[in-house]
């Protein structure tokens, strides 16, 4: 009964964030559901009463909401709120604009695909965020889709093909999403870099080929581009913009190679390399500020990643309250009996978790203490001799699986703002952004399997 009612939580939190319900009110409606229930049909806190167990469970200090809150927010602080400093210097300054011009001049308008495609994968990977990504690459892609005549339902599509696959996973990358079980195993960023090479290559070929495919797919049906006011405003917008002040694409690049460059050769800690990439970033592009907006840009970045952090934290929070409901030892036993392989397990639960927040940064929260506990023991000792770099890139992709279904928060941001819908636009994103890196990771699973790469002596 117990587990039972741990299920339905997790589908109130999705069913209500589907529905619009922000992520916080999600959450916390879904954690007093799970305290009540389980107070109420499996006797939990009979020592406390229904309302005793329900409040220490919210805020108590420890296994509580306001404790898996706090306690995630003051542990990834720096990750966030850095990480979108560094994006917001590259938006206000122009340099994302400079970087995605430069490659589409130099691939030719002929190659409008593999261009927007590569624009999106640079920019991410350079460790600009998927959401300033976006706005800095909208008014280009209205422009080329125009150009090249393709539909713009698929928009989200290009989109999230270029910025929301192997950029974030791949070896090296400062996005969260790679960083955050990194520094939780206590391994490099770079982890299992040969091999994590290998099958990004296999997934960028399964999306790649697919966005060709669907593009000419949608051609042949006669399907055109259409203009709408609202387009011709984004790209009048655009060509209003000075670009006197920008800096050239080899300036903008700068600070993108020296925070690659800081996190896995120089191997400075996670936030000492933000710190050094906005530096660089600063240096780089001060000229092209506005010095008496210069202070007011620092904050609405800061502000921006606080804002992501929070919601990330909220359902962390969630998962915190699961965590502290006796059935969840029942339902982690479950787990373990079924998969005894680690790394198996972890990638299950990740994108499973990631799935069910909407969020590859709170599917991640979730589960790596769940697999640390019940796999390794301790990062640092290791007894168990897992293979913790497999597990690390495992784990990385894992999150970028199922945390892009309809209820995610970018997936309604990008589809709404391109002016589309969910019954026009997802079905072709699902398979760029779920079915191709479910494909790469499964094959992953079967190369560590097979090569024995599970444990390390």
């Amino acid at each position: 009964m117990g587990i039972f009612l741990i299920v339905l939580s997790i589908i109130l939190v999705i069913v209500l964030v589907f529905k619009g319900v922000p992520i916080f009110y999600s959450a916390v409606i879904s954690s007093l559901f799970c305290l009540v229930t389980a107070a109420l049909f499996t006797g939990a806190g009979v020592d406390l009463g229904t309302a005793g167990y329900v409040i220490n469970g919210m805020t108590g200090a420890e296994n509580s909401y306001v404790g898996g809150l706090g306690s995630y927010f003051t542990t990834n602080f720096c990750i966030f709120v850095l990480g979108a400093i560094f994006g917001k210097l590259f938006d206000n300054s122009g340099a994302a604009d400079a970087i995605a011009e430069a490659i589409v001049q130099r691939m030719g308008a002929k190659a409008v695909i593999p261009a927007i495609l590569l624009v999106g994968w640079v920019l991410t990977y350079g460790g600009v965020s998927v959401f300033v990504a976006f706005f800095a690459m909208y008014p280009l892609m209205l422009s080329l889709f125009k150009e090249a005549d393709i539909p713009r339902r698929l928009l989200p599509l290009f989109y999230f093909a270029g910025a929301g696959t192997s950029s974030g996973w791949f070896p090296g990358s400062p996005q969260a999403h790679n960083l955050l079980p990194a520094t939780a195993l206590n391994v490099s960023p770079s982890s299992w870099l040969l091999p994590g090479i290998f099958f990004a290559i296999i997934e960028m070929i399964i999306v790649v080929g697919f966005v060709f495919w669907y593009t000419g797919r949608c051609k042949k049906n006669g399907e055109h581009y259409e203009l709408t006011e609202a387009d011709r405003k984004v790209i009048a917008e655009k060509e209003a913009k000075d670009a006197s002040k920008r800096p050239s694409w080899m300036i903008s690049v700068i600070p993108m190679v020296v925070l690659i460059a800081a996190l896995n050769i120089v191997k400075l800690a996670v936030p000492v390399a933000l710190l050094v990439g906005i530096l660089a970033a600063v240096i780089c592009f001060f000229k092209s500020f506005e010095l008496n907006k210069f202070w007011g840009m620092m904050s609405d970045g800061a502000m921006s990643g606080v804002s992501s952090l929070f919601n990330t934290a909220a359902i962390v929070g969630f998962g915190s309250v699961v965590q502290a409901v006796p059935a969840y030892a029942s339902l982690c036993g479950l787990l373990v009996g079924a998969v005894s392989n680690p790394i198996v397990a972890s990638v299950i639960t990740v994108g499973g978790l990631a799935g069910v927040t909407g969020s590859g940064t709170g599917g991640i929260g979730l589960a790596m203490p769940v697999v640390i506990e019940n796999f390794i023991g301790d990062v640092i000792t290791n007894p168990n001799h897992v293979n913790l770099e497999a597990l690390a890139r495992c784990t990385s992709i894992a999150a970028l699986t199922l945390d892009s279904l309809p209820h995610c928060g970018l997936v309604v941001s990008v589809i709404s703002y391109t002016n589309n819908d969910h019954k026009s636009s997802y079905l072709p994103c699902s398979v760029v952004f779920c079915v191709a890196p479910i494909i790469t990771v499964a094959l992953m699973l079967l190369f560590i399997v097979a090569t024995g790469q599970t444990y390390i002596m």
